[in-house]
């Protein structure tokens, strides 16, 4: 079982309000942040799969849900609201998850004027 070592903070400093504080400054939108912020919650206080709790954002704090709210906004909202209508469990109309490969999330930030680093 996954633990996130974020949660040494502070009691009522939970880092899924940090993520959503930092997606809005990043200029996600709100109903995004906002989405990204609730499966981020639900995976740690629900107890979802490890899988799922990493795609989540538990290793990372959420940047790389950042990053792929910009690339694939609508890709996110459609599997981000399955895995909270589903409470995380695996379904028969499975969304597939947002694609972490950096080659095309490289391409998606670039299809959205966000310039990036990644050499190939």
């Amino acid at each position: 079982m996954l633990t996130a070592p974020v949660l040494r903070g502070t009691p009522g400093d939970f880092p899924w309000d940090r993520f959503e504080a930092a997606a809005l400054e990043a200029g996600v939108s709100k109903d995004l942040a906002n989405l990204g912020r609730a499966i981020f919650r639900e995976a740690f206080q629900h107890d979802w799969s490890d899988e799922l709790k990493v795609e989540c954002g538990w290793l990372d704090g959420g940047q790389r849900l950042v990053y792929q709210a910009f690339a694939f906004p609508q890709d996110c909202t459609a599997r981000w609201q399955h895995l909270l209508e589903t409470d995380g469990v695996p379904d028969d109309v499975e969304v597939p998850p947002v694609t972490v490969d950096p080659y095309d999330l490289a391409d998606g930030l670039g299809a959205v004027g966000i310039k990036t680093n990644f050499i190939r």
